[in-house]
């Protein structure tokens, strides 16, 4: 799953910044919707709500520390 288009790019960079931080949650999409410097589309709404659920079910590794 991965983005199209430069809104969904932007869209996937939040929520994979949130995910590494370990603070990704369904109740996250304000803070999400907050972080980005546009206007959502309906389409956009609809990738955030799948890459949200797409990245809770597939985290991104935590690198070793």
């Amino acid at each position: 799953m991965g983005p199209s288009n430069e809104h969904e790019l932007a869209i996937a960079r939040v929520v994979d910044q949130l995910s590494l931080d370990g603070k990704l949650f369904p109740t996250a999409v304000p803070q999400i919707v907050a972080a980005l410097d546009f206007m959502m589309s309906r389409t956009d709404s609809e990738f955030l709500v799948r890459y949200l659920q797409w990245r809770m079910a597939n985290p991104i590794p935590k690198p070793p520390q």
